[in-house]
């Protein structure tokens, strides 16, 4: 069995980060050194970058740095082939970053953003999208072997998570994600959850399917109206449909909290970001209801940000005081959408243990200098960068928007892989974000792959 295979194996146990080999720096780098030599074949931007940095062989992880992706190369397609449905040019631009061919996508009669995923599923290329709250969505490329990795691993840390609870089919959950979508999440949740739910109990605040296109065309409408492509009768259209579907969406909100309230007595458990998480506390206060007036098994399962809402610097702790819940019932994990897998809340420490298959890479804030220990022992603190080995779709290194202070060799409750401490993102900190030298480069091969 390869290096590889070995790591991606562990995958499907039910705890990776306990039951990692004892040899596993060995083995990562071995795993790191095959995903090279195999992908710089099959990614041409990467081995044009890898000749550009003069990395012909990956001996340390030092050697790696040079050849990371930045997490905006993800979304370097230029604007004009979604406003102007030049799908097959998304098809290039998708292969310049993919492992395996997109020109199997057949694009014939594609009418949207939300289509043209459709049609890569369909030849399977399993993109997801990211929430594009900048207006512009992240593309990321996956197969099969993703898939059928991918979601046991995420399992497998949300259960570790809350170690005093088994899903056993035996409460009502109540999640905000629909069962389809252009997220990752709709379908590791809908996996997660349906374990926990008694048979007719899993209530979702909506199954309208969570779309591309809606989070890019707000933007979009901005440039097209620039440029003259669209009027005032296009742009009253979009505006009516977006109050028909908040209207809609608002409707749906308040019957389920209605339901939240009437089924807080049992042993619920309840699935929302922080952001949704303190909404809901709000509104179910206005119906009277106090602090702790909830059943003492329910779980809650959170995580992410606030999205922009304004809540109170403590509103994490008024959550679990309202809901009454103790760390022990609090499933949560660290994760981001270029990541197979999550890293896994150990409890009751209140650290993020990283799954054995992704080694963590922490880089100065540019991004060009690493900070690993050199004897793999000892705390340090930077950007959150790795390299994922389990990634089969696209190229597995990733430098991300986080910065982070990791913890190498704790042997922590048994956790044999470094444990992530604290996360932040550059953007929320007062010294911000800068931009990455790495990320405009791999974007200039991405154009010129295009182009050629």
């Amino acid at each position: 069995m390869s290096a590889v295979d070995e790591l991606i194996s562990l995958a499907k146990t039910a705890d990776p980060f306990r039951g990692a080999p004892d040899n596993l720096a060995e083995l990562q780098m071995e795993a790191v050194r095959e995903r090279f030599a195999e992908r710089r074949s099959q990614i041409k931007v990467l081995d044009k970058r890898a000749r550009e940095m003069g990395v012909d062989r990956i001996d340390t992880l030092d050697d790696l740095v040079p050849l990371l992706f930045a997490h905006t190369n993800y979304k370097s397609y230029p604007e004009a082939f979604v406003d102007s449905g030049q799908w097959k040019h998304m098809n290039m631009w998708l292969g310049t970053l993919s492992t395996y061919p997109t020109t199997n996508i057949d694009v014939e009669g594609c009418k949207d953003v939300d289509d043209w995923i459709d049609r890569c599923h369909a030849a399977g290329h399993y993109i997801y999208a990211s929430s594009g709250t900048s207006g512009k969505s992240s593309f990321l490329n996956q197969t099969m072997q993703d898939r059928e990795y991918c979601v046991p691993a995420c399992l497998a840390a949300f259960d570790l998570s809350i170690p005093g609870y088994r899903p056993n089919h035996d409460r009502a959950v109540f999640t905000m994600m629909p069962t389809k979508g252009t997220h990752k999440m709709t379908e590791v949740s809908t996996a997660h959850f349906s374990r926990w739910a008694a048979p007719g109990e899993l209530l979702r605040l909506s199954n309208d399917p969570i779309r591309a296109m809606d989070a890019m065309r707000p933007a979009q409408l901005r440039r097209l109206l620039a440029a003259g492509k669209v009027g005032p009768a296009e742009i009253a259209a979009f505006e009516d449909d977006v109050a028909a579907r908040q209207a809609k969406r608002a409707e749906e909100m308040e019957a389920w909290i209605d339901l939240i309230a009437e089924r807080r007595n049992d042993p619920i458990y309840l699935g929302a970001m922080w952001g949704v998480n303190w909404q809901l506390v709000e509104a179910l206060r206005a119906r009277g209801i106090k602090d702790g007036d909830f059943h003492p098994d329910m779980i809650l399962s959170t995580g992410g940000g606030t999205k922009g809402a304004k809540v109170p610097d403590d509103y994490k702790e008024q959550i679990m005081r309202f809901f009454g819940v103790t760390k022990d019932r609090l499933s949560n994990s660290y994760a981001m959408v270029e990541m197979s897998g999550f890293c896994a809340l150990i409890q009751p420490h209140d650290v993020y243990a990283t799954p054995p298959w992704l080694v963590p890479l922490i880089l100065d804030k540019s991004g060009e200098k690493l900070l690993n220990p050199a004897d793999r022992k000892g705390t340090v603190e930077g950007r959150m960068a790795f390299f994922d080995i389990l990634a089969d779709g696209r190229w597995g290194g990733v430098i991300s928007g986080d910065k982070v202070v990791v913890e190498f060799g704790s042997g922590l409750d048994g956790v044999k892989t470094p444990i992530v401490r604290s996360i932040n993102r550059y953007q929320d900190l007062e010294e911000g974000e800068d931009k990455l030298t790495c990320a405009g480069s791999i974007d200039s091969y991405v154009r010129g792959s295009i182009a050629a």
